[in-house]
Order: C-alpha cells, then structure tokens, then sequence
C-alpha cells in the first residue's frame, strides 16, 4: 500500500509541472506614445516600452480613424517603435504584445485628433485677471494661468504683453513665458519658464504647420490682426486669436 501512494503522487507532481512549462506569461506594452515623424511632416511615429514580463513575439500596431468603428492593423514588428502615414486622417493608436497564442493591450492609446478649448479671455501682462496660457500634456486642453505666481511656470507656454509698463499697448504680442521675468511689466517672478516659438500669422487653421526651424518660430509674434491664426512650438499646437 505504501508504494503504490507514493507511486501516485510522484505522478501528480510530474504532472503538474509539466502544466507549467507549457505555460507563457506575457503582458502588454508599456509607456505609449506618438510624435511627428522624421520622415516628412505628416507621418507618425507609435513607440513604446517592452512589457515587464519579458520581450513578446511581436507587436501589433493598429488605427482607428476619425468616423470608423473599428480599429485597423498597420504594423506587426519585432521593434519598439513603428512610423505610420496616415494620409491626413487623424485618429487613435493602440499597441498590443502578442506572447505565444495570447495578446496583451497596452492601457495608453494616444491619439492625433485635435483637442478643441473653447474661447478663453486673456489679460495683458499688467491688467487684472490671467494673461498665461497653456496646454496640458495629457489631455491636450488648455487654461489661463496667472504669471505672477512661480507655481505657473510648469503650465504656461504663452502670455500676453504690450513689452510696456502699463497695460495701454498700443502693439500687443504673444510672447514665450521666458520673456516673462525680464518683461518691461516687471511683474512675473523668476521660475523655469517654459521656452515656446511662434510662427507668424498663418492663413487659415487646416492647413499644415511649419516645418521646425529657428528663423521660422520665434520668441514672441505681434497680433497684427484679429482673429489671428498661428503655430506654436513645442507643444506644435494651432491658435487663433
């Protein structure tokens, strides 16, 4: 009787572990993001990190367009990054690992669709009410923000000023938050300002934006008409005035 009990549990344990070398642990892509391309002004570049469990057979890359309802497959590779033309359409991506039979999706799916903010009203640099402006890195929606206050630097990419004290202009421009503290307004503390470019006035919203260049995005823009549409850098993002 005693061998035969021990004869069957060595088979159960032999069994088990053999369940568990069959099995594969996979998980999904992690740290999804997108940004302009190198190759030309309107492809995209969806790079990610490995899944902590290890490196998966493949990634997945997939688009949903504007208007469709489902997602569409662009890319299956073995690298951390994938380039996409989208041909003018904007839409969400999202990136799965596939691990054996089993595919795992990654939580960020970063998306080109444009964030719209309604209209904010913007105080010059020396009247009461905000007069900085910036966009959120995770949502893409922006806010006023004081410039008096040290805490609005992280979030201001733009101000408003008349580079005059007082605020009765009569030349008023956009201006990058670094100009803030040495500002003829004489009222914005000392901080790390975000350094922004502008181009100047563009002819209309849709179209597209400047190639990055130094002599093309400049520290400050004068509002020469109203409404006044401009690109802005780093954040590329579209305004109008």
């Amino acid at each position: 009787m005693k061998k035969v009990a021990i004869a069957v549990a060595g088979f159960a344990i032999f069994t088990v572990v053999l369940i568990r070398c069959d099995m594969v642990i996979g998980g999904p892509p992690v740290g999804v993001r997108i940004e302009a391309a190198d190759q030309s002004d309107s492809t995209v570049m969806i790079s990610w990190t490995a899944p902590s469990e290890g490196t998966p057979d493949i990634y997945l890359v997939y688009f949903k367009g504007v208007g469709e309802h489902s997602y569409t497959p662009v890319a299956e590779t073995d690298k951390s990054s994938f380039v996409h033309n989208p041909h003018g359409v904007t839409g969400v991506y999202k990136v799965m690992a596939r691990f054996g039979a089993k595919t795992y999706e990654a939580f960020l799916k970063p998306s080109t669709v444009p964030v719209y903010t309604d209209s904010v009203i913007l105080a010059e640099l020396n009247a009461s009410g905000n007069s900085g402006y910036g966009w959120s890195a995770s949502s893409g929606r922006a806010s006023t923000y004081s410039m008096l206050e040290e805490a609005s630097a992280d979030y201001v990419d733009l101000y408003i000023t008349d580079f005059v004290q007082g605020l009765s202009g009569p030349v008023y421009s956009i201006a990058s938050p670094d100009y803030g503290p040495t500002d003829p307004g004489d009222s914005v503390p000392t901080a790390a300002w975000h350094v922004t470019g502008f181009t100047e006035g563009l002819q209309y919203e849709q179209g597209l934006l400047p190639s990055y260049d130094e002599t093309v995005y400049l520290d400050y823009q004068e509002i020469t008409t109203v409404p006044y549409v401009l690109a802005v850098t780093p954040r590329m993002a579209i305004m109008q005035w």
